[in-house]
């Protein structure tokens, strides 16, 4: 086993691209990536800022992946990943003093063929949105229990935390009346559906469970926050597959007069047990 696994671990801190009122690339920061044999690697940036679009005075990453045990019969296989991004400010719009994503995976060479994968750890403090606070409650504890690809699409029949996962019954009856930069992210949620829904192998939800703007004032749909005039910010989408499981913990399409994408604190966790 231990010839044939490969290891799968990437973190990254921040990038994007501006389009609207120029073109422009803002490159990649720190960027960490696992080598297939295991190892360790860690990136940093400080003091970063991009024409005043995006700021923050630290992100930094950091893989590691390695065996914990020494039988080569039944091995027990583990990879850490983390990215975190503090002091951001993007725009005046969107700030917080610190955001983490964080995943643990771990393979034994004599389970089902699937690792498991924990969010433990990922969180935002102090989001702000228009200056806004806003609470970010995360369903982190339903993702890790059902912590395989398999036992989260078996619990899918009969868990509404799972469920819920995909929108909630009240979210799904309200829908169709969100704006159409919003409903793109939620072709999924218009309809129940019998099994786990997913495209071409993997499942897509967020770790969202609920936003509370302090005060209301915010737009919120789902994981989805539209401000008009400015975009749509997304937090904590998951994508999940049999083999690995990624996470980007903040995500901003802003529209004119500055169309920008930006992203923030994306880890990818998993393996190739060959």
């Amino acid at each position: 086993m231990p010839g044939r696994f490969r290891f799968k671990g990437t973190a990254i801190g921040a990038g994007g691209h501006v389009s609207v009122p120029f073109n422009d690339v803002i490159e990649v920061q720190a960027v960490s990536a696992l080598p297939e044999i295991g190892g360790y690697g860690s990136a940093r940036s400080v003091d970063f800022s991009f024409r005043g679009i995006l700021r923050f005075d630290l992100a930094y990453s950091e893989v590691v992946g390695s065996t914990c045990n020494d039988d080569d019969r039944n091995p027990v296989l583990s990879t850490r990943v983390n990215a975190t991004v503090e002091g951001l400010n993007i725009m005046d719009m969107v700030t917080a003093d610190r955001i983490v994503s964080h995943l643990v995976s771990t393979f034994k060479g004599e389970g089902p063929g699937e690792p498991s994968v924990l969010f433990l750890g990922s969180h935002f403090e102090n989001l702000r949105v228009a200056g806004i606070p806003v609470k970010v409650t995360l369903a982190v504890d339903v993702l890790d229990k059902y912590n395989t690809y398999k036992s989260l699409r078996e619990a899918y029949g009969h868990e509404d935390s799972v469920r819920d996962l995909f929108g909630d019954a009240a979210f799904k009856e309200r829908i169709h009346e969100a704006p159409a930069k919003v409903a793109q992210w939620f072709s999924h949620a218009a309809a129940a559906q019998p099994e786990m829904p997913a495209n071409n192998g993997i499942s897509r939800v967020s770790l969202v469970r609920r936003l509370e703007p302090e005060g209301g004032g915010l737009d919120c749909w789902g994981h989805v926050i539209h401000v008009p005039g400015f975009g749509t910010i997304r937090l904590g989408e998951v994508s999940i597959s049999p083999l690995s499981r990624s996470v980007t913990m903040l995500q901003v399409d802003s529209c004119c007069p500055i169309a920008a994408r930006i992203m923030c604190c994306a880890s990818e966790d998993g393996c190739d047990p060959g």
